[in-house]
C-alpha cells in the first residue's frame, strides 16, 4: 500500500491531494464486507445499450421506473454500467462517511460518489480497497494534453477515464473504456468533428451522449483546452467471468 500510495500522490494534482489523506485514513479504519465480482465487458455492454437514450433501469425502485438522466449524467451513467457489471453497492452504513459509500437505491437514496465524477474517482482510488472490499480502482496513468495521435491507452473494457478539463485540479468528467479498433461508420450518431471512425480506443459517455467516441475526447475540445486537459486512467480488475 505504501508504494502504491506514493505513486498515486506523484500523479495527483493539488485539488485531489486533500481527498487522498481523508481516503487513506478512512480506508485504514473501515473494513468493507463485500466480495469482488466485477466484469468489465458486461459493464461495457450495458454502457453500449444505454448510450443514446433513457431506457429502463433497475436502480430506481421495483418494478423499475424509467432511467433517470441527470442534468450532468456522466458519473451516474458510468456508475450504472459498473453496477450492471457486478460492482455491488457499498450500502448505507451510519458508521461510514457518505462519500465513502457508493449506491443508488432510488432518487432520494443515493451517494455523491454515484453521481459526481470527482467523488466516484475518490471512492474508487482511495477508499474501496483491502481484504473483503469490492477492490476499487488503480490509477494507472495520469498525463496532461490530449492529441489525435493518442490512439491507444492502458485500459481494458469497463475501465474509467476521468478528465480535468479546466486545469484546476478538480475532476470534471468521466467516460467508460469500450475497447480498440475502427468503429463502423453507419448505424449510429453522426461524427463529431470526425471523431468517429478513427482507429484507436473507443469510449462511451453521457452528457453529451456519445457512442464509441475517440477515447480522449480530443475532437470535442478547443485547441487550448486540449493542451491543458488532465487525464486520469483508472483500471478496475475484472474479477468475474
Amino acid at each position: 500500500m505504501g508504494n502504491l500510495s506514493s505513486r498515486r500522490r506523484s500523479f495527483m494534482r493539488p485539488g485531489i491531494r486533500a481527498l487522498t489523506a481523508i481516503g487513506l485514513v478512512v480506508g485504514a479504519l473501515i473494513a468493507p464486507t463485500y466480495v469482488d465480482a466485477y466484469n468489465g465487458s458486461t459493464a461495457a455492454s450495458y454502457a453500449d445499450g444505454h448510450w443514446a437514450e433513457c431506457g429502463l433501469s433497475p436502480y430506481n425502485g421495483s418494478p423499475p421506473s424509467p432511467y433517470v438522466c441527470l442534468s450532468n449524467d456522466c458519473a451516474n451513467y458510468v456508475s450504472e454500467a459498473m453496477h450492471a457489471g457486478g460492482y455491488r453497492f457499498i450500502a448505507n452504513d451510519p458508521v461510514l462517511n457518505p462519500q465513502d459509500q457508493w449506491y443508488w437505491y432510488n432518487s432520494s437514496a443515493k451517494t455523491t460518489s454515484w453521481y459526481q465524477a470527482a467523488m466516484l474517482y475518490y471512492f474508487l482510488v482511495y477508499y474501496d480497497h483491502g481484504t473483503g472490499s469490492e477492490g476499487g480502482g488503480t490509477l494507472v496513468t495520469h498525463f496532461v494534453g490530449v492529441t489525435a495521435s493518442q490512439t491507444y491507452n492502458s485500459l481494458s473494457k469497463g475501465d474509467m477515464i476521468f478528465f480535468d478539463w479546466t486545469n484546476d485540479g478538480a475532476i470534471d468528467h468521466v467516460r467508460l473504456e469500450m475497447g480498440w479498433g475502427t468503429p463502423p461508420s453507419t448505424g449510429y450518431q453522426s461524427s463529431y468533428n470526425n471523431s468517429y471512425w478513427k482507429t484507436g480506443d473507443w469510449a462511451d459517455q453521457h452528457t453529451d451522449p456519445r457512442y464509441h467516441d475517440f477515447w480522449n475526447g480530443y475532437y470535442q475540445l478547443s485547441a487550448s483546452m486540449a493542451a491543458t486537459t488532465h487525464v486520469y486512467e483508472v483500471h478496475i480488475p475484472s474479477t468475474s467471468g
